[in-house]
């Protein structure tokens, strides 16, 4: 999942993927409403459009009207980025349909609650991870602890998956393989959703489970937490690429 960023000044632009990239999300941008267009016609993984009001080619109402007129695309929220903040331009882009709008200049404080807002309102029920802001404000961990309980959490996973290479159900909690199930369990209830955290539940009960459904689970879990890890590295990248391309002020 990701947000697109619809903004033809490249300093706006680069301030919004900063805030973003910088608490693990994916961003992808376009230059003009028409290049928005294609991007939402390209990638089935956008979530969230936000967008600046005047833009060559085609603008911001422009773009909100297209959206509106689209099956697929008029459910995707769009939060509206201008300098225009009075009374006629928010009921006009409130009757295309965005309810909500963020003045620039862009600042982190007010963007990143309003994004939260819907990146937890859209976040996938059927994903075996929470969403990451999900876990956040559940948790009230701060960025850097979250990230520490991913790895932490994602190693044992590594670590189960190579208890359970051998085939043999765990015969009780203190075997092996029903260690490692075990060490699972609390990290599972913070950042897992789904079948893991009941399953493992279930085990701690009565000392038995669904076994083969457990190994697929924890299966689909790692692949989903190294997919997780491998998006948040690169964003790691871009954006340390990005803050080192900035020139310095004089």
């Amino acid at each position: 999942m990701c947000i697109l960023v619809v903004e033809d000044n490249p300093i706006s632009l680069r301030t919004v993927e900063m805030i973003l990239q910088s608490h693990g999300l994916e961003t992808v941008s376009a230059k003009s409403g028409k290049l928005a267009v294609e991007k939402l016609q390209s990638r089935d993984d956008i979530q969230l459009v936000l967008s600046d009001l005047m833009m060559p080619e085609m603008d911001g109402y422009q773009l909100l009207e297209v959206m509106g007129k689209h099956e697929s695309w008029k459910t995707i929220p769009v939060i509206v980025m201008t300098s225009l903040s009075d009374a006629d331009t928010v009921k006009r882009v409130v009757a295309l349909g965005s309810k909500n709008y963020v003045v620039k200049p862009i600042r982190e404080e007010t963007l990143l609650p309003k994004v939260k807002q819907f990146m937890l309102e859209s976040a996938v029920g059927d994903a075996p991870l929470k969403a990451k802001f999900k876990v956040l404000e559940e948790t009230g961990l701060t960025q850097d602890k979250y990230e520490e309980l991913f790895d932490a959490f994602r190693q044992l996973v590594k670590d189960a998956e190579k208890a359970f290479e051998a085939g043999v159900d765990p015969a009780n909690q203190d075997d092996g393989p029903g260690k490692a199930a075990m060490a699972l369990r609390e990290g599972a209830s913070v950042l897992a959703q789904g079948r893991l955290p009941a399953l493992l539940e279930g085990f701690r009960a009565r000392s038995t489970c669904d076994w083969a459904t457990f190994r697929q689970v924890l299966t689909n879990t790692s692949k989903a937490m190294d997919a997780a890890a491998d998006k948040r590295d690169r964003l790691r990248s871009k954006l340390a690429a990005q803050t080192e391309s900035v020139p310095p002020v004089a």
